[in-house]
């Protein structure tokens, strides 16, 4: 038998590593069968909700479907399709399957029952996530560079392979459900060993960078230190981070508080990126890190900026309120009443609509609902801008109501006249008295069609309102005996009530009895805002139009916990901190334990470096939202602040971006430039006292890089092909 030759290749091996959602993701294991083998990272076509994109038909369909249902006697000239009403349901059940796929649980690390996604092996993982001639153009990865390899020589499983991952993952869970680390290990000896011994070239992009840097230290804590580092020197040849967001990227951060739909914006509605973003492992792993500040090329702006604001906590509690009052003599009685708490004579919230009783007396039965309205930092401002509070019972519809006749048991004095005047109006004038009967009948026709419209669309008209009264009577006196800071440490609270009363106080009954209030409970509790004494305010962040608001730095953490995302803040805590290999520390800012470090990336291009961050208004925070927490949201970008005194930065909906300056340089497009270039500190540096080479390539993209003629001559050059 003759024995198997190995290949005499001179070129030396390289293994890729890809980034953040650059690895194709496939089905192995659905609830649903037909899911079984789907490529579901991302294959747009076979997912099978193409078309709720193509022309709008579908959508434009099922608009007019509900104008139909709202107004079923409204016109009909346009006929809605059934048929395309049946394959809007299909394509909608499609995609909810899509995101019940790729979402983790809430834990952020398990997927759900009966759910195995995994990436799909070796270089067909990383070279286009959707193959065809049509979508290729544009969902490429390292497609193209694994065209220029194989130009060169290169073989895959011989000099070239790659080791896709399940992007979605934090590190710890990449190793514990995967094996990934060690599985890499073991591709970079099999490299090295069909490569006649030669070390390898590891080469990485994007949050690849993060997880070969992770790599390198996972092998030293896996063999130990002395063994780790031996085969790191043997099996290593170099590191080639392309577009490295060494130290984090702000975009990141956004993508958990704001949502991200991956450029899927065309099939996902806000929601779903929402509930994609936070279901994500992965996305600490990007977060900039705490210590950014002290980078040689600080940022002049933090990574995060957050307005100081406190909070007040609205809540209903669940009560009865009689409703006979307010619905006395009506023609037609109001199907469902809802309450609304006015602050402002234009910032109302408003519970849901409740059904009202049946019988000669009426109630409307509320439930408790909860909400969270952002304030002024302090007691005193919150009152200057919202000093009262009043509810109101709201209904379906517009104007006032229609109420019955009275009867002669009401006591009308004058029905002889109204009687005699009755006869004689159809007497003298049969035919006036009837156009008008008709157009009386047409007049109320037109008052319940535009009521009818009216509550199709959602407006609403009071039928009780209370007075003002000030909610933060009491308060402030409480707030500073709350603690010794004066009550910045805690929240104080108080209970008020509000005598509701008819806005149709007509009398009724034979005395003509002024209808009575009923009486309604809110509960009302002060939150200050988070402690800011240790830390100077954001001075290059204004309000556009108040000068009330300060802004202060804030790290992810802080936002997470703002944003009331304990399982982020969980996972930070135990799969980042507790991490022995440190992927967010050890992993990240500090020198990689390999001899030789190639980084090449894009700058000059206008690159989002910051995000401000603000309290919404008002957030539902129980009841239907209580349904779904996760896309429950707290914070928001802050649309009204500006920068101030900083050239080279431009601000847009509370995203800031650097641009390319006379003695600036600015990042990728993706990752800043002050992360990009943070492996310049390696210098000299860590276990190996780094050599570090550095390429910065004028106006590439982030993701376009690996299409770029430019960045394909160096990287030959590098691998030694040249």
């Amino acid at each position: 038998m003759t024995p198997a030759v190995k290949n005499k290749s001179p070129l030396t091996p390289v293994l890729i590593i890809p980034g953040f959602m650059s690895s194709a993701l496939t089905v192995e294991k659905s609830p649903h069968k037909s899911w079984n083998g789907k490529r579901i990272w991302l294959n747009i076509s076979q997912i099978g909700f193409q078309s709720l994109r193509i022309g709008g038909a579908l959508r434009e369909n099922e608009k007019f479907r509900a104008s139909q249902q709202n107004n079923p006697n409204g016109n009909k000239s346009g006929e809605s399709s059934d048929a395309l009403h049946q394959q809007y349901m299909k394509e909608v059940e499609c995609k909810s399957r899509w995101v019940q796929h790729m979402c983790l649980r809430d834990d952020m690390k398990s997927e759900k029952d009966g759910i195995e996604v995994r990436p799909v092996p070796g270089c067909a993982g990383v070279d286009y996530l959707s193959s065809g001639a049509l979508t290729e153009s544009f969902t490429y990865v390292f497609g193209p560079v694994l065209v220029l390899l194989k130009s060169k020589g290169y073989k895959e499983g011989i000099n070239l392979d790659a080791a896709p991952y399940d992007w979605r993952l934090s590190p710890d869970m990449l190793q514990k459900r995967d094996k990934y680390f060690t599985n890499t290990m073991q591709t970079i000896t099999h490299l090295y060993r069909q490569s006649n011994n030669t070390p390898v070239i590891i080469l990485c992009h994007s949050m690849g960078c993060k997880t070969g840097h992770f790599l390198f230290n996972f092998v030293r804590f896996h063999l130990g230190e002395d063994d780790g580092q031996k085969w790191l020197d043997k099996y290593i040849h170099s590191y080639v981070p392309i577009g490295a967001p060494h130290i984090g990227a702000p975009k990141s951060v956004r993508a958990v508080i704001d949502g991200d739909k991956m450029g899927l914006d065309a099939f996902l509605d806000d929601d779903e990126g929402l509930m994609f973003g936070r279901s994500l492992g992965s996305s600490p792993w990007l977060f900039p890190l705490e210590n950014t500040l002290a980078t040689p090329i600080s940022p002049s702006v933090p990574p995060s900026v957050l307005r100081l604001e406190s909070s007040i906590v609205l809540t209903i509690p669940t009560q009865t309120i009689p409703m006979k009052g307010f619905v006395y003599r009506r023609e037609v009685m109001p199907s469902k009443v809802r309450l609304a708490i006015h602050l402002a004579k234009d910032f109302v919230v408003r519970t849901e609509f409740y059904p009202l009783s049946r019988g000669k007396s009426p109630t409307l039965m509320l439930k408790e609902e909860v909400w969270c309205v952002a304030l002024p930092p302090t007691i005193e401002e919150s009152l200057k801008l919202y000093p009262n509070i009043c509810v109101h019972l709201e209904e379906l519809g517009t104007g006032k109501p229609r109420k019955k006749r009275r009867g002669i048991y009401h006591c009308d004095i004058f029905w002889p006249c109204r009687f005699a005047f009755c006869m004689m109006k159809w007497i003298l004038c049969l035919p006036c008295a009837i156009v008008l009967k008709i157009l009386r009948l047409l007049a109320r026709g037109a008052d319940r069609g535009i009521e009818v419209t009216a509550g199709a669309v959602g407006s609403s008209r009071a039928i009780g309102k209370s007075r003002k009264v000030n909610w933060g009577k009491g308060l402030i006196a409480s707030n500073k005996a709350a603690s010794s800071d004066g009550g910045e440490s805690g929240g104080v609270g108080s209970e008020l009530r509000f005598q509701i009363l008819p806005t149709d106080r007509e009398g009724q009954g034979f005395f003509f009895e002024i209808p009575s209030s009923q009486q309604c409970v809110l509960k009302v509790k002060w939150r200050p805002p988070p402690s800011m004494k240790e830390r100077k305010p954001c001075d290059k962040v204004t309000h556009k139009r108040t000068t009330i608001h300060k802004y202060y730095p804030a790290t992810p953490g802080e936002l997470l916990v703002a944003e009331g995302l304990n399982n982020a803040v969980n996972l930070l805590r135990d799969s980042y901190a507790a991490d022995p290999v440190d992927p967010r520390g050890l992993s990240s800012w500090y020198p990689p334990p390999i001899k030789k470090v190639v980084a090449i990336y894009g700058i000059n291009l206008p690159t989002e470096v910051s995000g401000i961050y603000q309290r919404k208004q008002s957030v539902k925070l129980s009841y239907s939202t209580s349904k779904n927490l996760c896309v429950r949201q707290l914070i928001v970008l802050d649309k009204d602040a500006k920068l101030y005194g900083l050239d080279g930065y431009t601000i847009e909906s509370g995203i800031i971006r650097e641009t390319k300056g006379k003695a600036k340089k600015s990042g990728d497009g993706t990752v800043p430039y002050w992360s990009l270039q943070h492996c310049r500190t390696w210098q000299g540096e860590g276990v190996k006292k780094c050599d570090v080479k550095v390429y910065e390539i004028e106006g590439a993209e982030h993701r376009a890089i690996l299409n770029e003629a430019k960045f394909h001559k160096i990287l030959l050059e590098v691998i030694g092909c040249v």
